[in-house]
């Protein structure tokens, strides 16, 4: 039998196939497989990761992160909170100016001073005193400087109301209020290059807009137009219906004559206000025109723009960076509750100070760009319920 020989350069010209094959497949583009020798198939390469998520925030974006369910989105949402140590619920409310507390005077809540405040309805005085210990899910704070609101606590079902939860804490924070999904995530953004623009976090068909200070410089307002005309408007979700002034209202024309003509509406904010409801077609809010919003024309200090506006939204108050930012509203079945229907509104007890007490010693580092004293510390790391990859 003869035995073949191959050429030397064929075999030199295969080894050279397989060399430059093999080079082939370990250049590919992720996800390609190419034929390997031996008929085995090379691995595929992993292509990069998806941000992860936390109610469509960048995670690798946040820091000093709390997050806590909103139990209720008709009215006034609430947190579930402790106060001292009793365990219960408080409301949110953006131009509430420290933490406020329901209880009896003296008892719960030792008497510090006496406090001139501005209401929504006018002035008032009320007492200044120390929550020892406020925890909010996973963030917590001690010897917080809060004001007496109300000698009885109230109650949602069986839950007792320990109080409202006001800029002092809020405003530490970009606060995001997922209505949509029932979720307050508040948080300080972190500063990595590769974080983008906060204004791109909420969405292309999202809408921002500065907040603008009030007399002692919290940043709780934006402005609203209607035609040439404009007012300033109080975020606030502590309040079930949007509200103008008398003031604001005839700044944007409206006159007695046609306020007579919309329904007559009473609002329980401490005491009953009667008013009437009047509807815009063509409210300017930032980059957003020809907006629809109704709202009761009251004898009120100041204006709000309240949850009738606010939910089915994603709300990001940039309270640091003194903006906020809007989805559009949802397109969903009415979700108001009780509060709403009918004639009677309604809206939490809200102090903003007239007489300032002295601020309390801060009990831990504060950050650069917090101007505001009680900071809650996260002891536990925050709920990942809704960390989710990003969307394709």
């Amino acid at each position: 039998m003869m035995n073949r020989r191959m050429p030397g350069g064929w075999l030199r010209a295969r080894a050279m196939a397989l060399l430059a094959g093999a080079l082939l497949a370990g250049t590919s583009p992720a996800g390609v497989a190419h034929a390997a020798p031996h008929g085995r198939r090379a691995t595929p390469q992993p292509g990069p990761q998806a941000p992860a998520m936390l109610y469509g925030l960048p995670a690798a974006c946040l820091s000093h992160v709390i997050t806590a369910p909103l139990l209720t989105n008709s009215g006034s949402p609430v947190v579930p909170a402790t106060f001292n140590d009793t365990a219960g619920l408080a409301y949110l409310s953006v131009t509430q100016d420290e933490i406020g507390v329901y209880g009896a005077v003296g008892k719960e809540f030792p008497v510090e001073s006496v406090v001139n405040i501005r209401t929504i309805v006018g002035q008032d005085t009320t007492y200044a005193t120390t929550l020892h210990t406020l925890r909010i899910t996973n963030g917590v704070a001690n010897d917080v400087a809060a004001l007496l609101i109300g000698a009885t606590v109230p109650h949602i079902g069986t839950q007792p109301v320990m109080g409202v939860i006001g800029y002092d804490v809020l405003g530490n924070y970009d606060l995001l209020l997922y209505f949509p999904k029932r979720r307050l995530v508040m948080f300080m953004p972190g500063h990595r290059t590769a974080c983008p623009p906060q204004a791109e976090w909420l969405g292309t068909d999202s809408m921002g807009m500065p907040l603008l200070a009030n007399a002692m410089g919290h940043m709780t307002g934006v402005l609203m137009q209607v035609g040439d005309q404009a007012v300033r408007m109080e975020i606030e979700p502590g309040a079930d219906m949007s509200s103008l002034s008398r003031r604001d209202a005839k700044t944007l024309g409206l006159t007695p004559a046609m306020l007579h003509e919309d329904m007559h509406v009473r609002t329980n904010a401490g005491k009953i206000l009667n008013g009437r409801r009047h509807h815009f077609d063509h409210v300017t809010l930032g980059g957003w025109h020809d907006l629809a919003l109704d709202v009761n024309v009251e004898k009120t200090s100041y204006s709000i723009l309240a949850m009738n506006f606010l939910r089915r939204r994603r709300v990001l108050l940039a309270f640091p960076q003194n903006m906020l930012f809007l989805t559009p509203q949802l397109d969903a079945p009415d979700d108001r509750g009780q509060a709403t229907h009918g004639m009677l509104s309604t809206r939490t007890a809200i102090a903003r100070m007239v007489d300032t007490p002295p601020p309390l010693p801060v009990p831990m580092p504060v950050p650069d760009g917090v101007g505001v004293r009680t900071l809650l510390q996260p002891d536990t790391p925050p709920s990942t319920t809704g960390a989710q990859p990003a969307a394709p």
